[in-house]
């Protein structure tokens, strides 16, 4: 199940019903989910159980909704950045999050890294902590210049 194509099911449907009663009952129905979900990480909170529902591309897409998120952005952040420095053996650090904007640097690396990393560097970012709104990368290594020669 694909979360982002059945919200936007969703929403087709209630713009099809014309709101009013059926968009009161979605509200009606998401918190009452809303509240249940807290009640659950309520009474795992500390456990690692919280950590493992968390993780679960569903689950925690349903707690960031809700903002239950169990694990804060910048732990998940720093978790999917450890990812990719094993599958590019390079260093990338979190560098900060400010005004909803995750600033990660990349370190020295032994190996060049491939053209369009500051994009998989973003979209990893984003998926990590999807209320983050953009993601500045630093340090990325400039582009090699073509000797032409005459």
């Amino acid at each position: 199940m694909d979360v982002d194509q059945t919200v936007a099911r969703i929403e087709e449907l209630l713009e099809l019903a014309g709101g009013g009663p059926a968009e009161e009952l979605m509200r009606l129905l998401m918190q009452l989910y809303g509240e249940g979900l807290k009640r659950i990480l309520a009474v795992l909170k500390g456990s690692e159980y919280a950590a493992r529902l968390a993780e679960d591309k569903l689950v925690g897409s349903l707690f960031l909704l809700h903002d239950l998120h169990p694990i804060d952005p910048e732990t998940r952040l720093r978790d999917a950045l450890r990812r990719l420095e094993a599958a590019f053996g390079s260093h990338f650090e979190l560098a900060g999050i400010s005004e909803k904007i995750a600033r990660i640097r990349i370190g020295k690396n032994g190996a060049p890294l491939p053209a369009g990393i500051a994009q998989v560097i973003e979209r990893a970012a984003l998926d990590a902590a999807p209320e983050i709104e953009a993601v500045a990368v630093e340090g990325l290594p400039a582009a090699p210049l073509v000797q032409i020669g005459i």
